[in-house]
Order: C-alpha cells, then structure tokens, then sequence
C-alpha cells in the first residue's frame, strides 16, 4: 500500500537538482574542462568580443531591446494606486544612471548565461541625499553591477539549492567582498538543473566558433605565405655538416633568424655575400656562395576555405536564432524566409526583456514596499512593451475584418488608445467631444 504524503515530508526538500551546483562553483555541471568556473567566463567573453557574427548578434539584440518602452503599471484604477505607480516611476528617474543604462548591462546574462547587480538604496530627503524628491521614502541611488569575472564563487544553501548571495573578488590582496541576494538583482538565462550560473545563449555556437578561430588563423598565414612565398636558402653544405666551425655555425643560425624574420613589407630585406664559387681553373663564376629565394606554389589549391568559413558563421548565427544575419551575402534567400527568421529572433528577444521586468518586479519593486513598509495591494508592475514593429496594414486588414463582421470597436477607449499608441500617434478621448445642448424648460 502506498504511503500517504504527510504535511511534513510535503515540506521538506530530499534531493538536490544537479551533481555539483550545491557547492556554488561557476558552471559546475559542464562536462567540459574548459567551459568551467571562470575558464568559461573568459571564453564567452573572448567570443563575444572577438566573433563579428556574436558581436553583430549582440548589438543587434542590445539596440532593440534599449528601444522596448518600459511602463509602471497602477494595481488597480484607484488614486492611491496610481500614486504608487507614479512612485515607482520616480524611483527609475532618480537613479544615477538611466534605465535603459541598466538593462543594456542586464543582457550580458545572454553572454555569461548570469548577471549580477548590487543594489544601493537611500534615503529621498531632497538635494542632501542626492534624490529630486523629498518624501522620506527609500530609494535607489544606482543598481552597480558587479562584473562576472570578479565572481569566485555563489553561495549556495545546501539543502535548498536557493542562492544566498555571491562572493567577489576584490582588488587589495587576499580581499573578498560577499554581496547578499537580498541586496541584489540576480539575472539568468536559465534554471537547469538549478545551476546559479546559468546557460550562455552561446554555449551551442562554442564548437564552431573554436573550429572557424583555427581556420581564420591557418587561411591568414597561408595568404601570407601565397603573397610572400616561402624563404629558401642554399648554402654550402659543409655548414650543414656536424663538423661545422664555429663561425660556421653562427652564420647558420643568423640565417636561419633572417627566414624567420623575412615578411612581405618595407622593412624586409636580406643581406648576402657577393663572393662566388670558383671553376676548376680557380676563375670566377656566376654561382653565390649563399643563394636565398622565395618559393611560390604553382596552381590553385584544392581545398576552398571560404564555404567553409561561412558554414560555419551561419552555424553560429543559427545556434543564436540570428540566421537572417547571414541573408543576402550571396545569391539565396527571399523575404518570405528572412521575414519567418527575423520574426522567431524577435520572440526570443521578448523573452528576453520578459526575464529582465520580471526581476525587476520580484526583486527591486517588491523589496521597495518591504522597505518602505507599503500596502501591497497597491504595488504596481512594471511591463515591458512590444519589442517586433506591428504592420499597420496588417492591422488594417484585420479592422476590417472585424468590420465585416459587426463587430465595432470604437466602444472600447482602451483598444482604440492601443491602436494610437502602436501607430504612434497622440490621441486624447476627451478633445472632439460636445456638450450636450441645454433642454428646452
């Protein structure tokens, strides 16, 4: 018979979500070497920095998002809840830095699959506190991020798997700083397997990417060694010979560092004795003691590193769902395909800018009204707005639509005010409105 679940056991916590994420190192599940602790850290950085096709993805996603319209919404339509809502509001203006500021840092969770900010509050007693507002609440002075690479390691709760804070490195010898999550705003990709770091977005791209830095690196030496060809140097052999002199051996060797040193620009050059063999008579000849040229190769290679390349760039812009990057670089693609993938990149993006208002919600406004000691039923929200561009003659068809079918919309200010808005258009419901004329007594 199976045993009924009691009220304790229901509350306890009896497992734990992955092999080593308890113990709060960085990356600690990856089955990969070098994609652990602050290896990975310096890899992801590496890649976002030196990868044309991740930086443009990442430009990409930085710009538009920066450009989301991002609101505090009221609890309800009450007075009090609408000044909570204008509270808020001021709480994102009073800052020392803007909001879009903070969520253009907040998106380097994509990159590091993890973002860490400390929260510094203070006190809104006007110019003496360095606030605009003189209310006596608590406010946020800035929300200072705390760089991943300066991370050592989370703190973790054993037992719950919950993130206390984080232990950071600190620039004086043997100095750390801890940084409590209540203090805090803690971003990341995902929660698989509960790993506090997180998931890069370019964890799928890192074998490619690995396979295109070697490529690039060979094709750039093998153009060099097409352009300037490969020194060759003849020499007598008996300075080849074990039984070489000295002085023999040393004019090897300063060879030897000139074919090393030899490059295709103004400052390349070689210096060669003018002394030449003597015939069998012991008269001159035209043949040089030491004799140095460069060997070109002869014909086309087999092997074109070009597609190659672009596979493998087009599996980086892939694995980040930015494949419509890639459109029109060559003799494919339409704006039905770029329309489809551009679409799929920009539902990733609100998802997105969706993880960044929900932290926002849960772990800056919520500790606000704790602060402050607030009602929560007037706490408002903050949302994000619309990050894809709407078709305004889609929209227009679909009016219509709605036309046709007796169905009216102008009954219902707030569609109506949307419709303005996703036009950008002002529109005021009161201006247009008559009085209603005075009835005959």
């Amino acid at each position: 018979m199976v045993k009924k679940l009691s009220a304790t056991e229901a509350a306890q916590v009896l497992g734990i979500a992955g092999d080593n994420t308890h113990n709060g190192q960085i990356r600690a599940d990856e089955f990969l070497p070098e994609l652990r602790g602050k290896r990975a850290i310096r890899k992801y950085r590496e890649m976002r920095d030196n990868d044309s096709t991740i930086g443009a993805v990442m430009y990409a996603t930085e710009q538009v998002l920066r450009d989301v319209d991002i609101k505090v919404m009221p609890a309800n339509d009450t007075p009090a809840a609408k000044r909570e809502a204008d509270f808020v509001e001021s709480i994102f203006k009073d800052m020392d830095h803007t909001l879009d500021d903070h969520v253009s840092e907040a998106l380097s969770s994509l990159t590091f699959g993890f973002a860490w900010f400390e929260v510094v509050y203070k006190r809104r007693n006007g110019q003496k506190t360095g606030s605009k507002y003189s209310d006596g609440r608590m406010g946020v002075r800035k929300i200072a991020s705390r760089a991943p690479w300066t991370i050592s390691k989370f703190d973790v709760d054993e037992k719950t798997g919950d993130v206390l804070g984080i232990h950071q490195e600190g620039s004086g010898f043997n100095n750390t700083n801890y940084i409590p999550s209540r203090k805090s705003l803690y971003y990341r990709t995902t929660a698989i397997n509960n790993d506090p770091s997180g998931r890069s977005i370019l964890r799928n791209a890192y074998t490619s990417y690995e396979y295109l830095n070697n490529l690039q690196s060979i094709e750039a030496i093998a153009v060099e060694r097409e352009l300037a060809g490969i020194p060759v140097a003849r020499i007598p052999a008996e300075y080849l010979s074990p039984d070489a002199t000295a002085a023999q051996s040393g004019f090897l060797a300063n060879l030897q560092q000139i074919l090393r040193d030899v490059k295709f620009n103004e400052q390349g050059y070689i210096v060669l004795p003018s002394d030449t063999y003597p015939d069998s008579n012991g008269s001159p000849t035209n043949t040089r003691l030491v004799d140095v040229e460069l060997m070109a190769s002869n014909g086309k290679r087999n092997i074109d590193i070009d597609p190659i390349v672009k596979r493998y760039q087009h599996d980086i812009a892939r694995s980040v769902l930015s494949e419509f990057l890639m459109l029109g670089g060559g003799n494919t693609g339409s704006y039905a395909l770029s329309k489809s993938k551009t679409d799929l990149f920009l539902r990733a993006l609100e998802s997105y800018i969706q993880a960044i208002v929900d932290v926002l919600n849960k772990q800056l406004v919520q500790r606000l009204w704790e602060l402050n000691g607030l009602n929560y039923d007037l706490m408002p929200k903050v949302v994000a707005g619309d990050v894809a561009p709407h078709d305004l003659r889609e929209i227009a068809a679909f009016l219509r639509n709605l036309n046709g079918a007796n169905i009216d919309v102008s009954s219902h200010p707030e569609v109506i005010q949307d419709l303005m808005d996703i036009a950008e258009l002002n529109y005021d419901p009161d201006v247009g409105e008559q009085e209603e004329p005075l009835k005959e007594q």
